[in-house]
């Protein structure tokens, strides 16, 4: 019984570095991601790690009621999901979508944004997919576009 219980312990903390481990400090700026009501996976860049994926991922807004809202909660999905980043140059982040239809075929896309991100800054990320397209755009805290270049899925 020790041996699964040690087994179970090494397996939780192994799986919490497969998400991302957002900054704290002076030096971060925070980014809020949204999408138009598709379920995706935030993503920022870890040099030398790749992207990893956000605590939380994206969720179609709920319909209504607490008891939708508190499953959601528990399955770490919500309609909008905030994290921090360092506040650097050619800071990178994502959005991966990908999901079963109805007739076992899947749609896919993963988009990428590099910006230089100013510490104390607030960015909104608004996640799209229609027609089989996607696209992610990035504005300011007052809702200015920012000067971001689509990038490669790579993470230096």
């Amino acid at each position: 019984m020790k041996r699964l219980a040690s087994a179970c312990v090494i397996l939780l903390a192994g799986c919490q570095h497969l998400n991302y481990q957002a900054p704290e400090g002076d030096n971060t700026a925070s980014v809020t991601f949204t999408g138009n009501n598709n379920p995706a996976q935030p993503v920022v860049c870890v040099p030398g790690k790749g992207f990893k994926p956000t605590e939380y991922a994206l969720a179609k807004n709920p319909l209504g009621g607490e008891a939708l809202s508190d499953l959601l909660e528990s399955l770490k999905k919500s309609p909008e999901v905030t994290t921090t980043v360092n506040a650097e140059a050619a800071t990178r982040i994502g959005v991966s979508y990908d999901q079963r239809q109805t007739d076992k075929s899947r749609d896919r896309c993963r988009v990428a944004l590099q910006f230089d991100a100013v510490a104390g800054q607030h960015y909104q990320a608004s996640f799209l997919y229609e027609n089989d397209q996607c696209g992610l755009s990035l504005t300011d805290q007052d809702g200015n576009p920012v000067d971001a270049v689509l990038s490669d899925w790579q993470c230096p």
